[in-house]
């Protein structure tokens, strides 16, 4: 990733951590978590350490996501400073109080929390899934674009880089579990896209459930 666009996904997530929104987890905003999980984990997902408290104190993170964010709200500085605390500390994803695996279809409504302020990027926690194959229909993904989906354990590990294929109108991607695991998708898109459904089912099966 581009220091440039680094610097950009910190800014935006100043505008989309104040707005409102209906969901929230714990005290931070889905809209928070959602813009450092679509920008700013991905340049510190090898980072956490799982074993030791994070180092800054909270003037200094603050500091440091300022350096490369400009001037945030003091709101959206404490947000992103806790949660890339909690990413070090626990070598994990923020808990979000949604799992596609257990709702089995989100519409529109639930996609616009999960989409970050610019519109070219989604944070998916697709929920504890068992082995077996699996596939996720996605409404309102424009075809022939070049979108960019990455499967990542709740551990940060990148599971596979998926390619996308095309059915009727919408987008399909396609994965195989060999084991029981916790997954997030990231979706980016080239321009900002809006996803109308999105539909997650056993391969050759009706919508899939929870482990």
């Amino acid at each position: 990733m581009h220091r440039t666009d680094r610097y950009k996904g910190l800014a935006l997530a100043a505008i989309l951590a104040s707005h409102p929104v209906a969901v929230v987890c714990d005290e931070i905003p889905v809209g928070s978590v959602v813009a450092f999980n679509t920008q700013c984990a991905r340049c510190h997902e090898g980072e956490c350490s799982g074993r030791m408290s994070f180092h800054l104190a909270a003037d200094a993170a603050d500091e440091h996501i300022r350096r490369h964010g400009g001037p945030l709200p003091v709101e959206t500085v404490r947000d992103l400073g806790e949660l890339l605390r909690y990413m070090k500390e626990r070598c994990a994803f923020y808990p979000m109080p949604l799992a596609l695996a257990h709702d089995r279809r989100w519409d529109r409504g639930t996609l616009d929390l999960l989409r970050n302020v610019e519109g070219a990027a989604y944070f998916l926690p697709l929920g504890r899934l068992a082995s077996g194959g699996y596939r996720l229909r996605m409404d309102g993904l424009a075809s022939g674009s070049r979108i960019c989906s990455e499967l990542v354990a709740a551990d940060f590990e990148l599971v596979s880089h998926e390619v996308l294929t095309h059915d009727g109108g919408a987008q399909v991607l396609r994965f195989r579990m060999d084991e029981p695991a916790e997954l997030f998708l990231r979706i980016r898109t080239p321009a900002p896209a809006i996803l109308s459904r999105v539909e997650l089912a056993a391969e050759g099966t009706g919508p899939s459930h929870a482990e």
